[in-house]
């Protein structure tokens, strides 16, 4: 396998960065290292705030980009000015510009966007982090997460931080990768960390979940949710799922999920439908060869519009970065 590694930088470069050009209020920042504050989120006499999540996601934004730093202060005028080349990215170089960093996010982009995506991305992290475990899964010894269509790897951080906060000392995490190039990256990253193993596989094959079958699953989440214009089969959501449940089985009877439900339109039956752990997100049987959609997400216990996820957390990014930055879905 022939690695694609992160960009080889030093520091980005820049002049002095105003309060209008951060990508958030310097009041809601601090400069620690990425691995203080998930020791800080992880203590359960902590109350998580959006502020301290956001920052968090701008951080391992900044750290995967350069592939190391995770110990290291991270200031706020080199994520600032990272996220704006990101904003761009897609566009031409202008002359400022460092043309292989600008080339690498352009070839990293799609698994990027999640990170660059702050809002929506932190929302999703504060419900895994205060999500309830189920009594039963509190008595075990173990816990084990698993993230599918895990890209980047940053829920599962969210999850390390759940159990964590929760009481666990023996902490499993898995995350699963079709794309081999960020599968591997990913990998290296989280080797170093200690944090979780990443297995390359296609979450739509049995063989892919060989290392869970023997254990008692705490938490799932699956990232293969497509966008609000494009099937679900084009992330092979209802796919993924169905091989899962079919898979583990009574292993994941008490897993905590995210999403905790999906509600999707069906083109044909002009309806929309619920898909939940209930019926293994496949909904009646009646639509399981039909093309869905995906229209809201239940989170935090509440039915959310798609493209209003992490809505509430805009007003904490500056003005720019609220109109430019690429979004997730």
């Amino acid at each position: 396998m022939q690695e694609q590694s992160a960009v080889n930088i030093g520091k980005i470069q820049h002049p002095f960065i105003s309060i209008e050009d951060m990508v958030i209020d310097p009041s809601f920042y601090n400069d620690r290292p990425l691995m203080d504050d998930i020791d800080m989120m992880s203590d359960p006499s902590v109350k998580i705030t959006d502020q301290m999540i956001m920052g968090m996601v701008l951080k391992f934004f900044y750290c995967y980009v350069h592939k190391g730093g995770f110990y290291e202060p991270v200031a706020l005028d080199d994520v600032s000015n990272l996220c704006e080349m990101f904003s761009r990215h897609r566009s031409l170089n202008e002359p400022d510009d460092d043309i292989e960093l600008m080339n690498y996010l352009r070839q990293w982009s799609f698994s990027l966007r999640m990170l660059a995506d702050v809002t929506k991305t932190s929302h999703i992290i504060r419900s895994i982090v205060t999500q309830n475990i189920s009594p039963d899964l509190l008595k075990q010894d173990e816990y084990v997460g698993l993230d599918i269509g895990t890209g980047t790897g940053i829920l599962l951080l969210a999850q390390h931080i759940h159990a964590r906060r929760n009481g666990f000392k023996n902490i499993v995490l898995y995350g699963i990768e079709y794309d081999k190039m960020v599968g591997l990256q990913s990998y290296k990253i989280f080797k170093e960390l200690g944090i979780a193993e990443i297995i390359l596989g296609d979450a739509r094959e049995s063989r892919s979940y060989a290392d869970l079958t023997d254990k008692v699953l705490t938490f799932v989440s699956n990232e293969t949710v497509a966008a609000m214009h494009q099937p679900l089969r084009r992330e092979h959501f209802v796919s993924i799922c169905k091989t899962l449940f079919s898979t583990l089985g009574k292993n994941i009877k008490d897993a905590a999920f995210f999403p905790e439900g999906l509600i999707a339109f069906c083109k044909e039956m002009n309806v929309s439908v619920l898909l939940a752990k209930n019926t293994a997100f496949q909904g009646p049987k009646e639509y399981h060869d039909m093309n869905l959609f995906p229209q809201g997400i239940i989170i935090e216990g509440n039915i959310v519009p798609l493209h209003k996820l992490g809505e509430e957390l805009l007003p904490y990014l500056s003005e720019w970065a609220q109109r430019r930055l690429p979004r997730r879905w």
